[in-house]
C-alpha cells in the first residue's frame, strides 16, 4: 500500500479533482486546460495503468454524481453508482499505461501527437455499447465559450477534445523542461482553433425562419409518474399551451412525456391539444409514450396547424436502467427475473431509425446527447433540432446543465438551430455558432425565432469517422515506432 502515500497518486487523483471542476456542474471551465497537467506529472514518474485508473475514478466520481439523485427511487443506485464510476475509468487506466510508455525526457515531447489521439480515442470509447454515455467528455468544459468550439462543424467535437489536451501538454512540457517556446505553442494551439470562428457556419440570412414557442415545466418526477395526477397536469400544461399560443408562434414544444398518459390514444386529451393547434394557428411538438404493434415506446409527435396528426418519431437509443434492462433474458435465464422486473417492469422498444418530423429531427432526451442521433437527422432532412427531455429524475443536480451543453455541440456540428424542451431541467435555444440564445429552468413559456437551415456541415455529411481513424493511426504509429526503438536499444 505504499502507492497510497505516493505523490504521483495524489497528483492523478487531484488531475480527476481538477477535469470534474472543469465540467458544466461546476463551470470552472478554464481549468480544463491546466487539469491533466497533474496527471502528466504522475506518469512521468508513476505507474502508468494505476495512476491513470485513479485520474478517472476521481474524474467520474465528481462529474457523474448526479446519478445519485435516483436514490429516492431505488437504494441499489449506490453499489450501480460505484459500478459505473469504475466502469467508466478503465479507458484512463489504459491511456496512463500506454502514455507511460513515452515518459523519457525525449519521448516526453511526443505527448503532445500520442496524449490527444489517445484522450479522444478513451472519450470515443466510452460512447460505445450499451452502457455507453456522452456526458464527461473534456470538451465540455468549453460550452460557454463558442469561439473555441467551431471545428466541430468540421471535425466533430472530440477535435476540441484534441485541442484541450495538446494546451495541457505543452503547458507541461513548459514546467518540466522550463522552456517558454513550448507555452508558446500552447499559446498557437489556441490562435489556431480560434481561427475557426471565421468559417461560415451555414447561415445566409435568407432562410426561412420559425417563431419557436417553448414550455419548460418543474413537474417533480414523483408527480409525474402518478396517474392519478393526469388531470390537474392536463389542466397544468393547457394552461402553459395557451400562453405559448398567445405569442403568435409557428411551433409549440412541449417537454418529453409530460403527462402520464398514452396521449395519441386519450381522445379527450388529443382532441384538446389539437384544438390548441387550430385556435393558436401554430404546430404542436410533445412526448409522448405510444403502444403499437406489442410494443411501447418513447416517441415526439407532431400535430398541424389545422390539428391533425403530421407524424411520429421513436427514440432510437434507449436508457439502459432506465428505459430497458440489458439482457433480461439472462437475467430471467439466471433467476434474477424478479429483481429485474422490481427496477423495470417493462422495457420500451427501440424505433426503427432517425427520421425527422417533416423539417424538424427530434432527438429524444438520453440519445440527444450523443453526436450520432443528431447527425443522422440532419442528413435524413432536418433542418432544426428540437430535443424534447424529461430531467426531472436528477432534480436540482450537476445532469441539468451538464445536459444542456451537449445542445450546444449538436447545434455546432450540423450548423443547426437547436430547441430544448425540458421538464425539470434547463430549456432553451441555441444558435447554429452554439450561442445560447434563450434559456431558463423556471416553468414558464420562451420564445425566440430560429433559422430553417438546409446547409451541410462537413462534420454532418463525414461524421466522426475521419478524425477517429486519424486519431487512432497517430496513437497506433507512434506506439509501434516506440515499440522497435526500445527492441534496437536491446539489440545494441
Amino acid at each position: 500500500m505504499t502507492w497510497v502515500r505516493r505523490r504521483e497518486t495524489w497528483l492523478a487523483i487531484g488531475g480527476g479533482v481538477l477535469a470534474a471542476l472543469s465540467m458544466p456542474g461546476f463551470g470552472a471551465g478554464p481549468l480544463v486546460f491546466v487539469a491533466l497537467i497533474p496527471l502528466f506529472l504522475a506518469l512521468a514518474r508513476g505507474r502508468g495503468f494505476l495512476h491513470g485508473y485513479l485520474f478517472g475514478l476521481a474524474f467520474f466520481a465528481i462529474d457523474v454524481r448526479w446519478v445519485l439523485t435516483l436514490i429516492r427511487f431505488n437504494a441499489l443506485v449506490v453499489p450501480g453508482y460505484a459500478v459505473l464510476v469504475a466502469y467508466l475509468a478503465l479507458p484512463f487506466g489504459l491511456l496512463g499505461g500506454l502514455m507511460a510508455r513515452h515518459a523519457s525526457r525525449v519521448d516526453a515531447r511526443r505527448w503532445l501527437l500520442v496524449a490527444p489521439a489517445l484522450f479522444v480515442l478513451a472519450e470515443c470509447v466510452r460512447t460505445l455499447g450499451t452502457f455507453g454515455t456522452g456526458f464527461s467528455m473534456l470538451h465540455h468544459a468549453l460550452y460557454r465559450v463558442p469561439w473555441l468550439i467551431q471545428s466541430a462543424s468540421i471535425l466533430g467535437s472530440w477535435s476540441i477534445t484534441a485541442l484541450v489536451v495538446a494546451i495541457n501538454v505543452a503547458l507541461y512540457l513548459a514546467l518540466r523542461e522550463r522552456r517558454i517556446r513550448f507555452a508558446l505553442v500552447g499559446l498557437g494551439l489556441l490562435v489556431f482553433q480560434a481561427a475557426f470562428w471565421f468559417l461560415p457556419a451555414g447561415s445566409t440570412g435568407s432562410n426561412p425562419q420559425l417563431v419557436v414557442a417553448v414550455v419548460s415545466s418543474n413537474v417533480a418526477q414523483e408527480v409525474k409518474l402518478d396517474a392519478r395526477k393526469l388531470d390537474p397536469l392536463t389542466k397544468r400544461f393547457l394552461a402553459l399551451g395557451e400562453k405559448a399560443i398567445a405569442e403568435n408562434p409557428d411551433l409549440v414544444v412541449f417537454p418529453e412525456s409530460f403527462l402520464p398518459a398514452y396521449v395519441l390514444s386519450d381522445v379527450d386529451i388529443l382532441s384538446r391539444l389539437t384544438d390548441l393547434a387550430r385556435r393558436g394557428e401554430a404546430r404542436l411538438l410533445f412526448g409522448t409514450g405510444t403502444y403499437r404493434d406489442s410494443g411501447i415506446f418513447n416517441s415526439t409527435a407532431l400535430i398541424g396547424e389545422d390539428g391533425r396528426l403530421i407524424g411520429t418519431y421513436d427514440m432510437v437509443r434507449p436508457v439502459p436502467f432506465g428505459e430497458y434492462v440489458p439482457a433480461r433474458w439472462i437475467l430471467e435465464a439466471v433467476g434474477l427475473g424478479s429483481w429485474a422486473r422490481s427496477l423495470l417492469p417493462l422495457d420500451l422498444s427501440r424505433g426503427a431509425g432517425y427520421v425527422p418530423l417533416g423539417e424538424i429531427g427530434t432527438p429524444i432526451c438520453f440519445e440527444s446527447t450523443f453526436p450520432t442521433a443528431s447527425r443522422r437527422l440532419t442528413r435524413a432532412g432536418a433542418s432544426l433540432l428540437v430535443t424534447v427531455t424529461n430531467d426531472a429524475w436528477f432534480a436540482g443536480s450537476s445532469e441539468l446543465r451538464a445536459h444542456f451543453a451537449t445542445a450546444v455541440f449538436r447545434a455546432v456540428e450540423n450548423h443547426r438551430a437547436v430547441v430544448q424542451a425540458a421538464n425539470g431541467g434547463i430549456s432553451g435555444i441555441v444558435d447554429p455558432r452554439g450561442r445560447i440564445k434563450v434559456e431558463t429552468s423556471e416553468e414558464a413559456v420562451s420564445t425566440g425565432r430560429v433559422e430553417l437551415s438546409t446547409a451541410r456541415s462537413i462534420y454532418a455529411a463525414w461524421g466522426d469517422t475521419p478524425f477517429i481513424l486519424a486519431m487512432g493511426c497517430t496513437a497506433g504509429i507512434l506506439l509501434v515506432l516506440r515499440c522497435l526503438r526500445r527492441r534496437r536499444r536491446i539489440g545494441e
